[in-house]
C-alpha cells in the first residue's frame, strides 16, 4: 500500500513541475516578444528618422533577437510593430519625443 501512495504523489508532483515549466517558458517567451518589440520599434523609429525604410530596420532587429513581425505600420514619425515569439504576440511603439 505505501508503494501505491508513493507512486501517486510521485506522479502529481511531476505533474505539477510540467506545468511549472510549461507556464514559465510562456512567460519567457512573452517578456522575449516584448524585449524584441521595443528594440524593434526603436530601431525602426531611428531609421525613419534618418529617411531610411523603418521596417526593415525593425524586421532585421526583431529576427536578430530570435523575433518575426507581424505588423509593421509607420504613421508620420511614430512607428508601430507586432512582434511574434513562439505564438506570442506583443505591440511596440517608438518614435521622437
Amino acid at each position: 500500500m505505501p508503494t501505491i501512495v508513493t507512486a501517486g504523489a510521485a506522479a502529481a508532483l511531476l505533474s505539477l513541475c510540467l506545468v511549472v515549466i510549461g507556464v514559465a517558458g510562456q512567460v519567457e517567451a512573452h517578456h522575449r516578444a516584448r524585449v524584441a518589440a521595443d528594440l524593434a520599434a526603436v530601431a525602426g523609429a531611428f531609421a525613419v528618422y534618418r529617411g531610411e525604410d523603418g521596417c526593415v530596420a525593425a524586421t532585421q532587429v526583431a529576427g536578430h533577437n530570435g523575433a518575426s513581425i507581424s505588423t509593421c505600420r509607420v504613421a508620420g514619425a511614430d512607428l508601430t510593430v507586432t512582434v511574434d515569439v513562439r505564438g506570442r504576440e506583443v505591440r511596440a511603439t517608438a518614435g521622437p519625443v
